[in-house]
């Protein structure tokens, strides 16, 4: 894995840090302007200040100083002297100062920990260095300092150990230790969860596990689950006429005992997987735009209604066109309707075609459309947005989903997604972001379902047929992947995800990375974006994906040391087309790259490789 450490090394020491000084800390800067009194003016990184110091500075050189006083004035007293040439620290005395023994590695480390002009305390220096030099393995105990520093991150022992564990262990193999030690023996509730759990991110078929979803889901419903109750709605297993108590008192009405579900698990995953089916890939801001855009039509419906049967949509009163046509030219500009478009019914594709040309007269034509023509097209977008359910009830969708997947027939890539976000919601790489979230809202205790690290985590405490090493590796690799998968800067964001290989049949876990601009709800902008995917196949074995996305146009490299990869995928353009077509994107290009003619080149073009990210030592 040195290519993920050397990107997000590179990434993390390119990005230029603010500097907010903090008493006790230790910062490079340096000295652009003398001024009387002991006061200069420092710059450190993208921001200069005015401080005290403690002694004649040379103008252009550059110090590594130790903030002694932050208010009212700042005062930085000098650490380490320039030497002869400006600009060059004196090394060897802040390693001495930290206790240190001066070698050529140390001093290389020091500098390289110094350049990136991050502030620290001398404690945060020496627990760097002492954590280097207890690792059985220092060249990575290097990179991954420095990357813990470049991102300010704790120099703690912990944040450490959950790194090195991301660069170091493999989900499949840590999950199949976890699941040998459960075995066949009794187990405690809660070891039986993190069996169920292991064996659905290992993509294991689990015995009873339908029986345990129906009856999670009966439960819920008769203890007034009402994210239950309206993800059953939403699929059309509940009618939408009932609320949830006339619902129970029906079902009471039906089966006294209320023992078993009023509906069969097979009409339940089809209509699960009919609801999954019908969710729209769109951000918050995008399904925002959609909504309001329903919301005028419906306003505007209801202003030609009240007219006579003959009025043309274009003796509508003017403002209310106005507003309808304003809210869909905010829904074309954002280029979402590509992927509207799989979802709706024929009449409404003729509808929007029609629609788009008014956009370009501020008049409107005659008899553009009839009221029939548009009562149909809204009840169509009316019926598509009541079909989205809301993040919560998505956990629940995927998770009953899964469980129930083999009553129905799933495509490859449905199976695949549903393990993806099986593995996002499960494993608890959201925990504290959904437990923070709770207590802004609410002083009441949060109750929340228990992910596989709360579970090995009590398991901790509490005892666990999981032994105490194995539970810790996997907390740690868990841990790792949170703390190195997000990258985030006000232009740009990255993304480093690892699942277990188990579920695609690999011999090694698959490693995403996923870069790309921001949009307008902060997230990568799935319009321009660029994503790489490192496998480890059992037949084509070390091959990656290398996907660029430009306005939606997807170009795709496949590198591979096969010299016939490209005739082995290239029976399955026509599917992928298709595929993207369906997702609102465009196949522009589809190439395969043998490796070892990558490498030919290398000597004479290494930077260009390294900009690139791609292996070549494959």
């Amino acid at each position: 894995m040195d290519h993920l450490i050397n990107s997000l090394t590179r990434l993390s020491t390119h990005a230029a840090l603010p500097v907010e000084p903090k008493s006790g800390q230790l910062v490079k800067g340096k000295v652009i302007q003398s001024l009387q009194d002991n006061k200069v003016v420092v710059n450190m990184g993208k921001k200069s200040v005015e401080a005290i110091v403690n002694q004649p500075l040379i103008k252009g050189s550059s110090y590594l100083f130790q903030v002694e006083q932050v208010e009212p004035a700042l005062v930085l007293r000098t650490v380490s002297l320039s030497e002869a040439r400006p600009g060059q620290l004196d090394l060897a005395s802040l390693i001495k100062q930290i206790g240190v023994k001066e070698n050529k590695d140390n001093l290389s480390l020091m500098k390289a920990i110094v350049d990136l002009k991050v502030p620290l305390h001398k404690k945060d220096l020496t627990q760097a260095f002492k954590l280097i030099q207890s690792s059985a393995n220092q060249p990575l105990a290097r990179e991954l300092l420095l990357h813990i520093i470049s991102r300010k991150m704790p120099i703690q022992s912990s944040v450490y150990s959950a790194l090195s564990a991301k660069y170091t262990e493999e989900y499949s193999q840590v999950l199949s230790d976890v699941e040998q030690q459960l075995g066949k023996k009794s187990l405690s509730a809660s070891d039986e969860k993190i069996k169920s759990m292991v064996q659905t991110l290992r993509a294991e078929q689990i015995p009873k596990s339908e029986s345990v979803t129906l009856n999670k889901l009966k439960y819920e419903l008769m203890n007034g689950s009402s994210s239950t109750f309206e993800l059953l709605k939403k699929a059309g297993i509940i009618d939408a006429k009932h609320t949830l108590s006339s619902f129970q008192q029906n079902w009471s009405h039906q089966n006294p005992g209320m023992d078993r579900l009023p509906f069969t698990k097979e009409r339940v995953a089809s209509s699960l997987q009919q609801l999954l089916q019908n969710q729209l890939p769109l951000s918050p801001s995008e399904n925002q735009t959609i909504k309001q855009w329903v919301h005028t039509s419906e306003k505007l419906l209801s202003v030609w209604a009240q007219q006579p049967s003959n009025t043309d949509f274009h003796m509508v009163s003017q403002q209310t066109r106005r507003q309808w046509t304003e809210t869909f030219r905010n829904v074309v500009a954002q280029n979402v309707m590509r992927r509207l478009t799989p979802h709706l019914q024929e009449s409404t594709k003729f509808f929007i075609d029609k629609a788009v040309t008014l956009l370009g007269h501020d008049r409107g034509e005659r008899n553009s459309f009839s009221r029939t023509e548009f009562r149909s097209f809204l009840s169509d977008m009316q019926n598509l947005i009541g079909k989205q359910v809301s993040i919560d009830q998505q956990k629940l969708l995927v998770h009953s989903l899964q469980s129930l997947s083999q009553n129905i027939t799933l495509s490859d890539k449905d199976r695949m997604w549903l393990q993806m976000k099986a593995m996002m919601s499960r494993i608890g790489f959201n925990d504290e972001h959904v437990l923070a979230k709770a207590f802004k809202q609410t002083e009441a205790p949060v109750q929340t379902e228990s992910s596989l690290k709360t579970l090995l985590l009590k398991g901790l405490n509490e005892g666990s047929e999981v032994k105490a090493e194995t539970a810790n590796r996997l907390i740690n690799l868990i841990n790792g992947t949170q703390l190195a998968s997000y990258s985030d800067n006000p232009q740009t964001l990255q993304i480093t995800l690892q699942f277990p290989s188990d579920f695609i049949g690999a011999l090694k876990d698959v490693h995403m990375n996923m870069e790309g601009r921001k949009n307008d709800d902060g997230q990568i902008d799935s319009d321009y974006c660029h994503v790489m995917f490192y496998l480890h196949l059992s037949q084509l074995e070390e091959t990656i994906i290398d996907l660029n996305i430009v306005e939606r146009r997807v170009s795709v490299v496949v590198y591979n040391e096969n010299p016939e990869l490209e005739k082995l995928f290239k029976p399955y353009q026509k599917k992928l087309e298709e595929g993207l077509e369906i997702a609102g994107y465009e196949l522009n290009s589809l190439r395969a790259r043998v490796t070892s003619e990558v490498s030919k080149s290398t000597d004479s073009n290494k930077q260009e490789e390294a900009e690139e990210g791609v292996d070549i030592r494959i």
